[in-house]
Parts: structure tokens; C-alpha cells; sequence
């Protein structure tokens, strides 16, 4: 077994029971997990699987697996999976079943998700990856980061009550520094990485400080005036950054 999966041995329990509901051909996780960044209890598990198919009957069945593993150990409410469907792995677009807080629906997997599982995932089970998903080049991991900020993240700026949440501001910055390191460096760097690099984009120290904290774990208690504030100067933050990154 890959040392990186010791903090979390509820993916090899969930992994079997997946085995035993879909025709699964490979198992591979990226994030956090894999690139050495993974914090217990704060990060997610990231999941990429390759199935040969699915119908209804399989859904439920997927459904089941990840309910009744979130009922037995609670990290398994951190796994987000994806099931790319084999025949369908080299369309970006296509959308595949998704697991993720608490629910099956359907989502394109991005050329980030891919791209990190084939620099550095962890093979759970079946072939390395690169014998299943089309390789990236450059150019196309590059395209893909900036796919992040055209699609979900120039929508989500506009949200003006959603940044009012920690999470917003926090995915929000740390995903300029990650797209910016890929786009002008070729890298794909850790969210740990991404939170020293705030400055780039003009964070003041205070934010990038409570970032930080958030994702040590640790509670950072802000008053609503403060919130508000925090709101309105990540926002502006976010929709400079896109801006520059996008130009």
C-alpha cells in the first residue's frame, strides 16, 4: 500500500465496496493527499475513477456504498469521487457521476483533477493512470487552470452573500495563487504553497494570516461588521486577480 493512504485507510474499505457495486478498472487519488498537503479533518479526499460503465441500478448501489461508509467513519464524508466513464475518458467535457457532500449528481472531471492524478495520484487499485486517461501536455494543463477561473469562479464573484463564508474567501484566493503558478511556471502546487504566494495578488498579511490558520484547523473568530469588510475586500481581490490572470 502507498504510505501517502496511511491517515486515511477508510479509501481501501470504501474501495472494495466500490469494486463489488460498478465495473471499476482503476482507482486513483490526487489532492491533497497525494501531493503531501493533506490535513485530517480540513482536507478532502480527492477520488478518481475509471468505471466501464453505469446504469440506475449501479447508482443506487454507489449511493449505498458512500452512505453507509460516511454512517461508519465520518472521513468518509471527506471523499469526493469522481467516476469517469472509460470510453469517455477523452472528452474534458463530458459530464460523469460525481460523489461529493453527501449526494451522486453528474460533473466534468477537469483537466486539473486529471493532471494531478497523473503527475503524482496514488494508484488504489487497477493500472497507472497514464494507461487510462489521455495524457496533458503543457499547453492544455495550462488552458485547464484557466478554465477554473472562467467557468465556476467568475460566476461565484458575483455572488455577493456567498463571500460572506470562510470558504469562498479561502478556495477563492488560494485558487489564484494555484492557477497563477500553473499558467506562469507550468507547476501544480498545494494549497500550502498557494497561501504563501497570497501576496502576489495583493492579499494584506492579516487575511492571508487567518487563510493560513483556517487550514491549520484552528477557528478565527470575526465579528459581522468584520465579515462584511472581509467580504467586500476578498471579492475585489478575486475579481482583480481574474481579471489579470484572464487578460
Amino acid at each position: 500500500m502507498d504510505q501517502r493512504l496511511t491517515p486515511v485507510p477508510v479509501v481501501a474499505r470504501v474501495t472494495e465496496r466500490i469494486r463489488d457495486a460498478v465495473d471499476l478498472v482503476g482507482l486513483y487519488v490526487g489532492g491533497s493527499l497525494a501531493f503531501g498537503d493533506y490535513r485530517p479533518g480540513i482536507s478532502d479526499i480527492d477520488v478518481l475513477a475509471v468505471i466501464g460503465g453505469i446504469d440506475d441500478a449501479a447508482r443506487d448501489r454507489l449511493t449505498a456504498v458512500h452512505l453507509a461508509a460516511i454512517e461508519a467513519d465520518a472521513v468518509a464524508g471527506k471523499l469526493h469521487c469522481a467516476y469517469l466513464l472509460k470510453d469517455d475518458a477523452a472528452d474534458l467535457t463530458r459530464e460523469h457521476p460525481y460523489w461529493g457532500h453527501g449526494e451522486l449528481y453528474s460533473r466534468a472531471v477537469s483537466g486539473i483533477a486529471r493532471a494531478e492524478v497523473l503527475q503524482d495520484g496514488i494508484v488504489v487499485h487497477g493500472p497507472p493512470p497514464a494507461g487510462l486517461l489521455p495524457g496533458l501536455d503543457d499547453a492544455a494543463i495550462r488552458a485547464a487552470a484557466l478554465d477554473e477561473l472562467r467557468g465556476y469562479w467568475s460566476k461565484a464573484v458575483h455572488r455577493r452573500e456567498a463571500w460572506l463564508e470562510d470558504v469562498y474567501v479561502d478556495l477563492g484566493l488560494i485558487t489564484l495563487a494555484r492557477v497563477e503558478a500553473t499558467v506562469t511556471e507550468g507547476r501544480l502546487i498545494t494549497k500550502r504553497e498557494a497561501i504563501e504566494r497570497l501576496g502576489h495578488f495583493d492579499v494584506p498579511a492579516g487575511l492571508a494570516a487567518q487563510i493560513a490558520a483556517r487550514r491549520r484547523g484552528e477557528t478565527v473568530v470575526l465579528s459581522g461588521a468584520e465579515r462584511a469588510e472581509r467580504a467586500e475586500l476578498a471579492r475585489g481581490l478575486m475579481l482583480r486577480g481574474i481579471e489579470r490572470l484572464l487578460a
